[in-house]
């Protein structure tokens, strides 16, 4: 019989593989051309934008990792949008004030937000450059995504192995009980198993946005953003995938059985 706690966890690692995906959509990805002021974006690939900002939100939930897990989850959406506000923002200076060329899009004649028109700041031979604003508005909103995606992942993660160490009940959502709390500093193991499934989930989810986008992307007003449905159904089958992975390792006893010695190690438990 399986533990429908693991069932739940199957289903939240399947929808943050898809947010990751979604996320990876919105940002604006300008790879190499990007470093040139040749493209609109941050000049890096979409797994290393994805994972960048991931992370961030991911120390926001270790962090707060003994909070409901509502509390959790928008916390580590919100330090991943700070992350990626910032990254944008300092590669609007250099942009702006080291190479002295304004932001500006390629793919439409006026930003989205502002309304304003872009077209004449375009340097022919070019596809934009910069981050404009809408391109900002657009990271913000996919680093959110993903830094939700990636907490769906490290929060059942990590509270089913403390759980299963200390032979607790699991509850996936309520604050974590003082018994699994109070000995934060002994659950370092538990942290690095959690923090690593959830990095994967960011590589494999942007690595296949990556495939679908070919290139640069500069927010949901693209031409490439109509492939995000195709490839979010990608990145769920993916995600159950892998869900199903860890769901066989929390069933396996011997996997189990090393959780508890870990917990036994750090003086958790007798």
């Amino acid at each position: 019989m399986i533990d429908p706690s693991l069932l739940v966890m199957l289903i939240m690692v399947a929808v943050g593989g898809v947010l990751i995906c979604a996320g990876v959509f919105f940002m604006p990805v300008g790879g190499a051309p990007a470093a040139m002021s040749t493209a609109t974006g941050i000049a890096t690939g979409c797994e290393m934008m994805a994972a960048g900002a991931g992370i961030t939100g991911l120390l926001m939930a270790a962090a707060l990792y003994s909070q409901p897990s509502y509390i959790v989850i928008i916390n580590a959406g919100i330090s991943s949008g700070i992350m990626m506000c910032v990254t944008m923002f300092v590669a609007n200076l250099i942009v702006v004030f080291g190479k002295g060329v304004p932001p500006a899009l390629a793919t439409v004649d006026r930003d989205p937000i502002t309304r304003e028109n872009v077209r004449p700041y375009v340097t022919p031979g070019t596809v934009g450059h910069g981050v404009p604003t809408a391109s900002y508005v657009s990271g913000f909103i996919g680093a959110f995504l993903g830094g939700v995606g990636g907490a769906l992942t490290f929060i059942p993660v990590l509270r089913i192995a403390l759980s299963k160490a200390l032979e607790q009940p699991i509850d996936l959502f309520g604050v974590v009980p003082g018994v699994m709390s109070n000995l934060w500093h002994y659950h370092v193991p538990f942290f690095v198993l959690a923090g690593i499934c959830a990095l994967a989930m960011y590589f494999i989810n942007a690595n296949i946005a990556a495939y679908s986008i070919r290139g640069v992307i500069e927010g949901w007003w693209d031409p490439k953003f109509k492939k995000l449905p195709k490839t979010a159904l990608a990145c769920f089958i993916a995600s159950l995938v892998f869900g199903t992975l860890l769901l066989l390792l929390f069933s396996n006893e011997t996997f189990v059985k090393a959780l508890e010695s870990l917990a036994r190690s750090g003086g958790v438990r007798p």
